[in-house]
């Protein structure tokens, strides 16, 4: 099991139309496409406190799953998004792979 995780640093200029627009137009796309197992939560930081920070997990269940989200659906964030939000939404994605103890 893994875990996609993409945190966004966003720019209150942005924030609320950003934010309407990851939950109800990309989050919604990820589950039509079989992605039904998402968190998406505040990041709490004393560091960046002139821009909200955001962090949206994802679980997969095995590498094809995470090519379909890098190769598919994350291209498709970017298409809709970079163009109306350039760089006041800062955005990187990492894979985590969750260890059974």
């Amino acid at each position: 099991m893994y875990i996609v995780n993409t945190s966004f640093m966003v720019d209150p200029a942005v924030h609320a139309m950003w934010f309407e627009m990851l939950t109800t137009k990309y989050i919604p796309f990820l589950k039509e496409n079989g992605f039904s197992s998402t968190v998406f939560t505040r990041v709490i930081s004393n560091d960046t406190p002139d821009h909200f920070t955001y962090s949206l997990q994802i679980n997969i269940s095995d590498m094809a799953q995470y090519k379909q989200i890098t190769e598919e659906l994350f291209p498709e964030y970017q298409t809709i998004a970079e163009p109306v939000f350039g760089s006041k939404v800062l955005w990187i994605t990492t894979l985590m792979k969750i260890i059974e103890y």
